[in-house]
């Protein structure tokens, strides 16, 4: 599933390829992906407009348009965004592409047709009729508001870093590669957390989400950009620990599948 390292990387092929662009048609491969919107009503809305701003906020990316509103992307479990020189490049899976009048074209891809495509009028309204918590990498977000964030959550902290209500963008793969990288078990209690562990938890969120993106890393691909001691690429059945080399565990945290190290995570 496309995490904040995945969608920061979509969200910057469309600032270097589609912004100031002007889009000039609009194609909608499979109406299902739009939800409850018409496919006329999006289509209508987007021709002729221009793409002016870009925002992303946790797994979700927002455009803006020239006449206002917000065109939005959700990539669910495998939705992804891909500039094409040549409309002949289509991928597969192509649900929405948008031709643009001077160059290119912009597909946005989902195989298992989990994610959604929309456009709302206001992009601080969508955040909160979606619930969404504080993204995880917003520079707002330093450790007093973690700390509010969590402050009388009494459950996992595997669970609880997926929480999107409480912090928007890490899913299951990156909480993983935090929690190895805090040396803290997934079923360790954030409320049972001294301070300290806590405010290293949030500093080792920060700091693997911003290596990923640097490096270009994703939560499914390119996992071997991450830098030497990362659990990203031994997270599979048969995997060992990077730092000990002892075989991985894999145990199931509120309903979610987690891969740990049992000697260096407690």
């Amino acid at each position: 599933m496309p995490e904040l390292p995945d969608v920061e990387q979509f969200k910057r092929i469309l600032v270097r390829k589609g912004l100031d662009q002007v889009i000039e048609s609009v194609i909608v491969k499979d109406a299902r992906i739009l939800g409850k919107l018409s496919t006329k009503t999006f289509t209508v809305r987007l021709c002729a407009r221009k793409l002016v701003a870009v925002h992303r906020h946790g797994k979700h990316l927002l455009v803006k348009l020239d006449d206002g509103g917000w065109l939005t992307f959700h990539f669910g479990l495998s939705g992804a965004l891909q500039f094409l020189q040549s409309r002949e490049d289509e991928p597969s899976f192509t649900r929405v592409r948008l031709d643009f009048t001077d160059n290119g074209s912009l597909a946005y891809t989902n195989k298992r047709m989990l994610g959604r495509v929309g456009i709302v009028e206001d992009a601080a309204e969508f955040i909160a009729a979606e619930r969404l918590g504080p993204d995880a990498l917003d520079p707002a977000l330093d450790f007093a508001a973690f700390r509010m964030a969590v402050e009388g959550v009494r459950r996992d902290v595997k669970s609880v870093l997926m929480d999107q209500q409480i912090i928007a963008g890490i899913g299951n793969i990156y909480s993983d590669e935090i929690l190895f990288q805090a040396r803290m078990a997934p079923t360790a209690r954030i409320n049972e957390l001294p301070p300290a562990r806590l405010k290293h938890l949030f500093v080792q969120a920060r700091k693997v989400l911003k290596t990923a993106i640097e490096r270009g890393a994703g939560s499914e691909r390119s996992v071997d950009r991450m830098p030497s001691g990362s659990l990203l690429p031994e997270r599979k059945r048969g995997g060992y620990c990077p730092r000990c080399q002892s075989p991985l565990k894999i145990l199931k945290v509120s309903g979610r599948t987690a891969y740990c190290c049992p000697h260096c995570q407690s």
